[in-house]
């Protein structure tokens, strides 16, 4: 009875995991010259917060940064990341997006539906924060990128 527990669980792992979307690597800077706080609020950025590995740092002290990464178990088509950062009036909202868009024309000679992917960024500032986010790196063949957040 064991085994088969045993297998059903990793079947169910293993099926999770062939549905995760590409990795991004966040890199978060902060340029300013106070120390800022990561702050979830909303449901996206409580599952970026969940699907992160190893989870952000609660503080990021001013000059320094903070890297981690974001594996979405949605679909191998899709994958993001919300994060803000704050140190009280200014604050910061980054996105970066990805997803594989089916292309229009119809299906290969192998009967596969040929994808664009496409990946996006942006970085809202508030009370006066200066907010930046570029994508840095993508890899065509895993579609896994890169993107750094900075704030001042």
């Amino acid at each position: 009875m064991h085994k088969i527990t045993l297998a059903a669980a990793l079947l169910g792992l293993s099926s999770s995991i062939a549905l995760a979307g590409p990795t991004v690597t966040v890199t978060f800077k902060n340029q300013g010259k106070t120390d800022v706080r990561y702050q979830v609020i909303g449901k996206n950025e409580i599952e970026t917060q969940a699907n992160a590995s190893p989870k952000p740092v609660s503080v990021v002290p001013a000059g320094r940064s903070d890297t981690y990464y974001i594996a979405s178990p949605l679909s191998p088509d899709v994958n993001y990341a919300f994060v803000r950062y704050t140190d009280g009036a200014r604050q910061c909202e980054f996105r970066t997006t990805f997803v594989n868009v089916p292309k229009p024309g119809g299906l290969l000679n192998n009967g596969v539906i040929p994808k664009v992917p496409q990946w996006n960024k942006t970085a809202t500032g508030s009370g006066g924060a200066f907010c930046n986010a570029e994508i840095t790196y993508y890899n065509m063949a895993t579609l896994e990128w890169s993107v750094e957040f900075t704030m001042r």
